[in-house]
């Protein structure tokens, strides 16, 4: 029932980007691959190896069943929300890159993940106890690391215009990046601490897409003009 909930997450926020997304055809395809094997798995098994919990050999193990998962969902995705024909749909947003921009999102993205980090804690400080934690210093660095691969997993649809950037992000970040790949059973950890991880980084992914959309995606009042 899990996998199964699993796979209809992903698969429900897939066509809700293809659907938000002026890309078409294997191009789109493409692009939720990326998002999904980039934000859904990688990044998360990044940490996963830095925090003790998985091994470099288990990653690899872990890899494979989710490359082979959007490897079929991306098509589905892009075949339930009709995307397959090409269109002369234009989008109205722009999509700049600035200095300031890129480290408000590290910004971000580090208060979000130690504030959440913090609150859920207590409840999962015994499983983290016998296992090795890295130095705060070096912590905090992964995660800006991480920040950017979140957003480089958005940039293809971004740059190629996407409706409603701070809302679709926030579900992908959220769900595909956030709750559903903490829903399956594994031997690296417990459901309670699944549960815990699931409500903390579902709440702080989301947070984030928002901003990322935004950021990405507002338009400057002199611009307007």
């Amino acid at each position: 029932m899990a996998i199964g909930l699993y796979l209809l997450l992903n698969l429900a926020v897939l066509v809700i980007v293809a659907r938000a997304s002026s890309a078409r055809g294997w191009r789109l395809v493409g692009m939720l691959f990326l998002l999904g094997i980039v934000a859904g798995s990688a990044n998360n098994l990044l940490e996963a190896v830095a925090f003790g919990v998985m091994t470099v050999p288990d990653v690899a193990t872990a890899a494979i069943p989710a490359l082979i998962i959007f490897a079929i969902l991306a098509p589905l995705a892009v075949t339930l929300a009709g995307r397959w024909k090409r269109s002369n749909e234009a989008l109205a947003e722009e999509v700049r890159v600035t200095l300031p921009i890129v480290l408000a999102v590290i910004g971000a993205y580090e208060i979000l993940y130690w504030s959440a980090g913090t609150l859920v804690f207590p409840y999962i400080a015994d499983f983290y106890a016998t296992r090795r934690i890295p130095p705060a210093g070096l912590v905090a660095s992964l995660q800006i690391v991480r920040s950017l691969i979140f957003v480089g997993a958005a940039w293809p649809l971004l740059k190629s215009g996407l409706k409603s950037a701070p809302l679709v992000l926030a579900l992908v970040y959220g769900i595909i990046a956030g709750v559903a790949p903490l829903l399956p059973d594994n031997p690296y950890m417990p459901p309670d601490i699944r549960f815990y991880h699931a409500i903390e980084t579902s709440v702080s992914n989301a947070l984030f897409g928002l901003i990322v959309g935004w950021l990405f995606t507002r338009r400057p009042r002199l611009a307007q003009a």
